[in-house]
């Protein structure tokens, strides 16, 4: 049981890592990665079925400017550390799948820019498409903070709302 990550901590529950604001996670079976309060971050989920290997982001911004520093921070970047360390811990590309959660509107702020969530959400697609990753589901934008797991024994990602709405995807 290997975890590679920009920053980990435990969550309640054995074996639960907790994946927090601007950091991404990379581990093996029998762990479970969580990020807790999704609204306009996102959170994108690797998962290689046939090595028991995932990982996942909780991005605040969709693109990394060129000096900047953690990729955590930034849904491109992120995307493609996890890969990166994914196929460093046995993943083969061909084999990982994406799932995309997150990107609400919780509320609008008048001094930050509308459409957020929108803006990562968009930026996860698209640097999954250029790097050949296929998205096999989405739980995205509305106006509900999420919350979602990654079980690495069976692969299962869970996606829980702030309302109280529990979906598998």
């Amino acid at each position: 049981m290997k975890t590679y990550s920009s920053s980990a901590e435990e969550a309640p529950g054995p074996d639960r890592i907790l994946v927090g604001v601007s950091n991404y996670v990379v581990g093996e079976s029998e762990q479970t990665l969580v990020a807790y309060g999704l609204g306009a971050c996102v959170s994108v989920v690797l998962y290689d079925e046939s090595e028991g290997v995932g990982g996942l982001t909780h991005a605040m911004l969709p693109n990394q400017p060129a000096d900047s520093g953690n990729p955590g921070k930034y849904v491109d970047a992120a995307v493609e550390a996890l890969l990166r360390d994914m196929i460093a811990a046995g993943s083969g590309l061909g084999d990982i799948e994406a799932y995309v959660v997150g990107g609400a509107t919780i509320f609008e702020l008048r001094d930050l820019a509308t459409g957020a969530g929108e803006r990562n959400v968009e930026a996860a697609r698209d640097q999954l498409d250029s790097l050949d990753v296929p998205v096999v589901a989405e739980a995205v934008g509305g106006d509900v903070g999420r919350t979602v797991e990654l079980d690495l024994t069976t692969g299962r990602v869970t996606v829980s709302t702030a309302d109280g709405e529990t979906e598998e995807l």
